[in-house]
């Protein structure tokens, strides 16, 4: 297989760092106009419209005020020679290191050596509702807006029309001289519907499940726990240079998988794979 043949599709976490030390930024997200709309969209809400639309407390509410301000104050980069003006560079962030959240926490991307992270740039892809869809390495600033926010943009009623197939095309665009052939989901279900009913023909998805126990013969999941189990999955892809699906199932930290579980689409390769908790398989 040519690298980077293999994608894995991750969500965000809500929340971000911005101007991260360290790791320098190599390119913009695949569509800037796209969100430079909707920055505008959101710009011509109020704050009642804009707290309905996050969904948050009175509290919490001033503080995504704030990140939208910013974020207008800012703009977009529209391309990558702008990452050099001091209005982005002193801001941005490479998308991996922006955000924060328990999946990234266990993915733990800083103590990565270099050949761990040219996989995560070529193989990972970061699902987002303002961004559409960054590499490892794309320069995002931070931003509230969740795949699932009502947001009228363009004559679609929400992100998920808005953003129709484009998400899937940039997660399945060749990369170097790697040709996508199957994809990895590790995305949360509100993001993964904005890509899995849009793949092209012919390229298959593989999900990630990881099991607390079972009940009436189905795996339980715990959100907490999946979201650390599926940065230690990527983590753990990305230290052996994966390359196919079908050797996911070696994956052995704190879940193993679990064959009877799993489900099959047909020539001996899954549609679902499960893992269950260590504990729950001794």
């Amino acid at each position: 297989m040519g690298a980077g043949g293999l994608r894995v599709i991750i969500s965000p976490a809500k929340k971000m760092l911005d101007g991260v030390d360290g790791f320098a930024v190599r390119d913009i997200p695949a569509f800037p106009e796209r969100s430079a709309r909707l920055l505008t969209a959101l710009s011509k809400l109020t704050d009642n419209e804009l707290q309905r639309l996050w969904q948050v407390s009175d509290r919490l509410l001033k503080p995504c005020l704030d990140i939208l301000h910013l974020l207008k104050e800012t703009g977009i980069p529209a391309s990558a020679d702008e990452l050099a003006d001091p209005a982005f560079s002193r801001r941005i962030s490479p998308a991996l290191f922006s955000y924060v959240g328990l999946q990234y926490q266990s993915m733990a991307p800083a103590v990565l050596d270099e050949s761990s992270l040219a996989w995560l740039q070529s193989h990972l892809r970061i699902l987002s509702g303002f961004y559409g869809c960054v590499r490892p390495f794309d320069a995002v600033l931070p931003y509230r807006l969740e795949m699932c926010a009502p947001l009228a943009v363009d004559g679609r009623r929400n992100l998920y029309g808005y953003w129709g197939g484009s998400i899937a095309d940039a997660v399945c665009a060749p990369d170097g001289d790697g040709t996508t052939h199957e994809v990895i989901n590790l995305a949360s279900a509100e993001y993964a519907r904005a890509v899995l009913p849009h793949l092209p023909s012919g390229i298959p998805a593989v999900t990630c499940l990881f099991g607390e126990f079972i009940r009436n013969g189905r795996p339980v999941q715990r959100a907490t726990a999946s979201k650390m189990a599926r940065g230690s999955m990527v983590r753990w892809m990305a230290e052996r240079r994966l390359e196919r699906a079908a050797d996911l199932t070696a994956f052995d930290v704190g879940y193993r998988f679990d064959p009877a579980l799993s489900h099959y689409r047909g020539g001996g390769a899954f549609s679902t794979l499960v893992f269950m908790r260590a504990t729950e398989l001794t």
